[in-house]
């Protein structure tokens, strides 16, 4: 074999080196940005979890039965007597006889 065949070009050493050192790079980055995608996944979702959670408790805590619960024993409440209950038709008639008058 001669010289000429064995020869390589000076710049084709240094390109692969790039090349290689880009790949890895490019690699390193990629790996990086999954990680820090899938965190994020695990982080929604609980968040998520959370969240629904707390709209259960606040349906809970909303409750009309828990309401009422809550003030007949902490508040002495008891439900009202019939004299004590005004329903709104009657207020409307009662208003609109005193604007026709």
């Amino acid at each position: 074999m001669s010289k000429k065949e064995r020869w390589v070009p000076l710049w084709v050493v240094p390109t692969l080196m790039i090349m290689a050192i880009g790949t890895v790079w490019l690699r390193l980055t990629i790996v990086k940005t999954t990680y820090a995608i899938n965190e994020s996944d695990k982080m929604i979702r609980e968040l998520q979890q959370t969240l629904e959670q707390t709209r259960l408790k606040v349906t809970a805590l909303r409750s009309p039965r828990r309401l009422e619960g809550i003030a007949r024993t902490q508040f002495g409440w008891t439900p009202p007597h019939s004299e004590q209950v005004i329903y709104l038709h009657s207020i409307k008639k009662k208003n609109d006889e005193s604007i026709a008058q």
